[in-house]
């Protein structure tokens, strides 16, 4: 079963991420709708990297702020189109190496059980293929999505974290729990003190996992005190880093039910399924047996679900995803072996169709090749490229901030970016976003707010850059 769903991984990943974004006719198209908005940030962030920016960079898409991002993927692919290879080319590369390193790591974490969680997780929705005849992501209107689909492949801290984070809660498992691992403690602590520069939700994960190992044993105290000791400066920093000096706003509050809103207890079996049953069974388990490495792993994950479903951590409610997809990976191995495989054949079978099968049917619809959507003109790119070419690269510049403006997708450091960005990232937009729709209007005064942003060029779509005037 391992080799199936591992073929059924290496085919999904090849359709995701070969067509990641890629050419028909004079367009650049993306296959995900979830990557319209987010690869055109990832754009721009590589090539802004590419161009040679000092670090710690400035944010291209907000004036006055430096970059708050986990940058390591972004930086990765910067230095790629830096050493002459095509953007486009790099991203597809990064996805496909990324990709084979997860399957890999998601297997010798928790086997075929693990593989199959991450690649079809879901509730109910996907039932409706018998209602409609079609096979369709119906996961994608609801909160809790096909996490292949809206995560690994449109978050591209994942293609690292992922099978990073993995690779470090097995060498955890079996060093204090088992026969010894053979990582060496520099290698883990390399990892996991580098770990925020790609993704702050995997760090703060992990950093629960050690805390509940911490607490469950005498014997690894000492080692784990060290351990977290030497890695705090370090890892601290690269938090402080990728915050923006701790300036981004967290988002935390307390949101109990997460995104049900009005939709009640309907909310919970539509987008869960036997899911939370099944993780509720789990924790019966856990809390009544005398397995340790459950209590640990297990227990971490099932208490992340229930802060994830009291506390908002981001701006935006739906990036809990970004934990609890941990939480559900964590949970995997211990839900197989502590709930499903002791039942007989014949309803285990079952409980894994019902699982599975929501999901099974978004990750076929969400690849099938009825998609692909126009992300811009390969004509207007280049357009831009030319009537932006007396710009010096890191002049800042006011656009329209549209998503796909060719000027982020250039790289070009802007006065403000998408909206949609800026506020997910928890970012303190509002006075930036006033005067540049002043500047852009030529509101009185709009000269002296621009020099005030350090704004040097104004860029229209469809003609050359204007310089703003110095005094």
């Amino acid at each position: 079963m391992s080799l199936v769903l591992l073929g059924i991984f290496a085919i999904a990943s090849l359709r995701a991420f070969l067509w990641l974004i890629y050419p028909v006719e004079d367009e650049w198209r993306v296959l995900s709708p979830n990557n319209l908005g987010d690869l055109s940030l990832h754009l721009d962030f590589i090539r802004y990297f590419a161009s040679g920016v000092a670090f710690w960079p400035a944010s291209p898409i907000l004036a006055g702020t430096p970059l708050c991002y986990p940058l390591g993927m972004d930086l990765f692919n910067g230095m790629l189109a830096h050493l002459g290879v095509p953007v486009e080319r790099g991203l597809v590369w990064a996805g496909l190496g990324g990709a084979a390193l997860a399957a890999w790591a998601l297997w010798r974490w928790g086997g075929a059980f693990a593989l199959a969680a991450f690649l079809f997780a879901g509730g109910l929705a996907g039932f409706q293929v018998f209602q409609t005849g079609k096979i369709e992501d119906f996961q994608s209107a609801l909160a809790w999505k096909n996490l292949f689909l809206a995560m690994f492949v449109t978050q591209r801290g994942l293609l690292y974290a992922l099978p990073c984070g993995l690779f470090l809660l097995g060498a955890w498992r079996d060093d204090f729990f088992r026969a010894g691992s053979g990582v060496p403690r520099p290698l883990q602590f390399l990892l996991y003190a580098t770990l925020p520069l790609f993704s702050v939700h995997a760090f703060v994960f992990l950093s629960l996992v050690l805390f509940a190992i911490f607490l469950a044993g005498r014997p690894a105290r000492l080692s784990l005190l060290i351990f977290v000791g030497c890695a705090v400066p370090p890892a601290t920093l690269a938090v402080f880093l990728v915050t923006g000096g701790f300036s981004s706003a967290s988002g935390l509050r307390w949101l109990p039910g997460w995104m049900q809103d009005d939709a009640g207890w309907t909310f919970w079996v539509v987008n869960f399924g036997i899911s939370l049953p099944l993780l509720v069974f789990l924790a019966g388990k856990v809390i009544a047996g005398h397995n340790r490495e459950a209590r640990v792993f297990a227990g971490t994950g099932l208490a992340v679900f229930i802060l994830c479903f009291c506390f908002a951590c981001a701006p935006w409610e739906w990036d809990n995803t970004k934990l609890l997809v941990w939480a559900w990976i964590v949970c995997a191995p211990f839900l197989w072996s502590l709930v499903v495989q002791p039942l007989p054949a014949l309803p285990r079978a079952l409980l894994c169709l019902v699982l599975f099968f929501s999901g099974a049917v978004s990750l076929v619809g969400g690849l099938d090749g009825r998609h692909g959507y126009k992300l811009i003109l390969r004509s207007e790119l280049s357009a831009a490229a030319r009537e932006l070419r007396d710009v010096p690269p890191h002049d800042r510049i006011a656009i329209d901030p549209t998503y796909n403006n060719p000027a982020l997708l250039l790289g070009r450091p802007v006065l403000c970016g998408y909206e949609g960005h800026l506020w997910s990232h928890g970012l303190n937009y509002r006075r930036q976003w006033d005067d540049l729709h002043a500047i852009l209007r030529r509101a009185p005064g709009w000269e002296e707010m621009a020099r005030s942003h350090n704004v040097k060029w104004i860029y229209g779509v469809g003609s050359p850059a204007v310089k703003i005037p110095d005094r």
